[in-house]
């Protein structure tokens, strides 16, 4: 019936505001752009509610995995070595001057403004890498990773920013989800296309994860169904939950099905945007949380386009 459809919770977060059955924790500071377009700093387990710098529109809440900054003085960065293993790195800054690297690896990240964030991704040989700063460049940052997360600052040693995690757990998560059937719709965007896990239902290793490209869902240690819906830089997903009934599909698009598997079996908690508690040491959407509501109804495939057109 359509009141079956009514959304049994609905969580938005462009309002500023975390609803309180949210527990949101991050263990360090965190950077992130305010209202009136300036980066400020958010305090020791305070979410962070980030904002485009030029349109001042909100994005939602932000949610990072954990990433340190080895570029020292960030603020206004000279002429450094730093030591690096070979896997990818990003560097970043703001301003009109640039930052040649030399040693381990050879290129020149050049600035296009004082407001433009300019990056580099790169894979150096293991050793020693020498920045070779000219120029105005602020906001400095080399850190492991394929992209650039949010500023971190550092003066005279590297800083790491950790992970955002926001849960839900206890009845703030038992009072709204139905073991036996439901649909999740979820509206997000993430950081350079990046795959993480993104409105995740866990409980260890039973759970669902959508993530850019992709909604697995567990029982146990058994896949269900894992269904393939393309990434794009901003969703919205809608996945639904039956036994031998699964579906999902991004942005109004195709279906896929999956008509063979059993539910997950007892989950007790959901985290938004992140899995702290896999053993892999988590995974993260890095980028933002826009909406997300749930349905106690496995909702028919036409509803589940129809709400993420």
């Amino acid at each position: 019936s359509t009141a079956a459809w009514r959304a049994a919770i609905s969580l938005g977060f462009l309002s500023g505001t975390l609803d309180p059955r949210i527990t949101f924790t991050r263990a360090s500071t965190g950077m992130v752009t305010n209202s009136a377009g300036t980066l400020v700093t958010a305090a020791v387990d305070v979410p962070r509610f980030d904002h485009d710098p030029v349109t001042l529109q909100p994005k939602g809440l932000l949610i990072e995995g954990a990433r340190t900054n080895v570029l020292l003085g960030s603020d206004a960065p000279v002429t450094q070595n730093v030591t690096v293993t070979a896997q990818i790195y990003t560097l970043s800054f703001y301003g009109t001057g640039s930052i040649a690297l030399s040693g381990v690896h050879v290129a020149t990240l050049v600035g296009t403004g004082a407001t433009n964030r300019v990056t580099l991704a790169f894979t150096p040989t293991a050793g020693t890498l020498t920045l070779t700063v000219t120029g105005s460049v602020t906001v400095g940052q080399l850190e492991a990773g394929a992209f650039a997360s949010s500023p971190i600052v550092t003066t005279a040693s590297s800083v790491t920013r950790a992970a955002d995690v926001a849960v839900m757990t206890g009845a703030n998560f038992s009072s709204w989800y139905n073991a036996s059937e439901g649909a999740f719709v979820l509206d997000f965007g993430v950081a350079n296309g990046v795959v993480g896990g993104v409105g995740n239902l866990f409980d260890d290793t039973q759970y669902f994860s959508a993530s850019v490209g992709a909604v697995e869902i567990r029982s146990g240690a058994a896949i269900s169904a894992s269904l393939v819906i393309g990434s794009a830089a901003n969703s919205k997903v809608a996945w639904a939950y039956k036994v031998d009934d699964f579906a999902a599909c991004r942005n109004g698009g195709a279906l896929q099905i999956d008509a063979l598997g059993p539910v997950p079996v007892g989950p007790v908690r959901l985290a938004i945007g992140s899995n702290p508690w896999a053993t892999d040491g988590g995974s993260s959407i890095f980028g933002h949380i826009r909406r997300l509501d749930y349905y106690r109804a496995r909702l028919p495939n036409s509803e589940l386009q129809r709400l993420t057109a």
